[in-house]
């Protein structure tokens, strides 16, 4: 009997073993992703962007920003001239922290009496980003304080009144973060694997001939095959969405609608990919295990476990090409920022135009593996 079963293992194994290709997936793409994975999470999160009004325009507030910028965790990327813009850039996600410099600092400073007033705002939307950027914003002021303390002979309260406002995620809490994230995820996990199955289980089951001959275009056979898909990632969605809110208590700040909008193309791409998947593959479990290999890659890409800023810039540039990157920053920016399509069009647009190349190299795909 050992020897029986020694036997079946030696055919599965030569069996894998001509599968070149997905021998290769198998072995070298867990070991690339879990090489990204510790380069971006070796990086301690620094360089975080700050956005800057300067209504003093002093020599005070050009010492502070200098400060702002020299500490590792910051680093200060924009100047604005109104609170609207800082706001704008906030929403957008462009910045981690914004800092108001009133008109008159210096000359307040310069007078103990009085305790000048600095406005910081946080975007708590991460809640790590947000308490790191908020603890490093406040340590400059802090040291800054003590400098000017011991320079003029002083050990009296500091003199700078630091007024922290932290949006979108006020108490910093992690679940607001990461359940969104998780709704996109399962989203893609089930859209994926729904339409990864679809001509697989045909030529599993020996049908997939019958279906070629009948009087269907190869888009007619990918939309038939797509729509059930669809159906079911946006049923699901639905589902979540409600759980997300009511059972977990996400906030939902934005409209329902537009985000039901912008999920729709991430549903299209990743349908787009399945059906590629399902026409390549031979049986059902080879498509599952190809389909666990995509999520891999594109968990790696999307800012799912990590920021896409901590990744080489190559592979950043890498994660414009993945439709997950850009639906988890949307569903975060509706969520929890009630960020409108004002805001979020950079991501829309490349959705619907990732979405329309994956479709359209899906159908030459079918077309080529079934004719």
């Amino acid at each position: 009997m050992p020897f029986r079963v020694w036997n079946l293992v030696w055919k599965e194994i030569i069996q894998f073993a001509r599968d070149r290709l997905m021998t290769a997936f198998i072995f070298t793409l867990p070991l690339i992703q879990l090489a990204l994975l510790a380069q971006a999470t070796e990086r301690r999160i620094g360089d975080l962007k700050v956005v800057v009004l300067d209504q003093d325009r002093s020599a005070v507030t050009r010492a502070l920003i200098s400060d702002l910028d020299n500490r590792e965790e910051l680093a200060v990327h924009y100047y604005v001239d109104d609170l609207e813009q800082l706001q704008t850039l906030l929403d957008q996600g462009k910045v981690d922290a914004g800092v108001v410099f009133p008109r008159g600092l210096a000359r307040d400073l310069a007078d103990p009496a009085r305790a000048p007033q600095v406005q910081v705002l946080i975007d708590g939307s991460n809640a790590v980003v947000g308490g790191i950027a908020s603890g490093a914003v406040s340590a400059v002021f802090s040291q800054y304080e003590q400098e000017q303390l011991q320079a003029r002979g002083l050990a009296t309260a500091p003199p700078i009144d630091l007024r922290i406002t932290t949006y979108y995620n006020p108490t910093y809490n992690t679940r607001y973060f990461a359940i969104p994230a998780q709704v996109g995820f399962i989203i893609y996990q089930i859209t994926l694997a729904v339409a990864s199955l679809g001509l697989a289980r045909e030529r599993e089951l020996g049908t997939l001939e019958q279906l070629i001959v009948t009087p269907l275009s190869r888009l007619e056979l990918v939309l038939g095959k797509a729509i059930p898909a669809f159906i079911i990632g946006v049923v699901n969605f639905i589902f979540l969405l409600g759980v997300t809110v009511h059972v977990f208590g996400v906030p939902m700040r934005g409209s329902v609608l537009l985000l039901l909008f912008l999920t729709l193309p991430f549903i299209v791409a990743e349908i787009g990919w399945g059906v590629l998947i399902s026409a390549g593959a031979r049986t059902q479990q080879q498509a599952i295990l190809l389909v666990f290999i995509l999520a891999m890659v594109d968990i790696s890409f999307s800012g799912f476990l990590v920021p896409v800023k901590n990744l080489p810039g190559v592979l950043q540039w890498v994660a414009q090409a993945v439709p997950m990157y850009h639906y988890l920053v949307i569903i975060r920016s509706v969520m929890l920022k009630g960020a409108t399509l004002s805001i979020l069009w950079p991501h829309a647009v490349a959705l619907f135009g990732l979405a329309g190349a994956i479709l359209s190299i899906s159908v030459r795909g079918v077309s080529r593996r079934l004719d």
